[in-house]
């Protein structure tokens, strides 16, 4: 199994015990935003606690993804660099030897 679908397994198991969970806690609480005061089912409070911790993750992670890609990409750009470098030295070399080579045949 690769890690991909590790994950994915791993994060559906993850959401079936959030969601029995959830359903097992329908009772109303009230919650304190500071300014006033809500009664919601504890369900919805859950739910809502868990897909606003889904979206911050994303944000989180996703940042840390595109740090990987630009290394990786650096790591590429600098192989390619450093390729181009060594074929420009050696045409450079080339050419130089066969302009010395055109002065002794003169």
């Amino acid at each position: 199994m690769s890690s991909k679908q590790a994950k994915f397994v791993i994060g559906l198991v993850i959401t079936l015990i959030v969601v029995i969970f959830a359903v097992l806690n329908v009772n109303p609480v009230t919650v304190s935003f500071g300014f006033t005061h809500v009664q919601l089912p504890l369900i919805v409070l859950i739910i809502v606690s868990l897909l606003l911790g889904a979206v911050i993750t994303m944000l989180l992670a996703g940042s840390g993804k595109s740090k990987k890609d630009n290394d990786k990409l650096s790591r590429s750009a600098k192989k390619q660099i450093s390729n181009v470098k060594v074929s420009n030295d050696s045409q450079i070399a080339d050419a130089l030897k066969e302009n010395q080579t055109k002065k002794q045949t003169k």
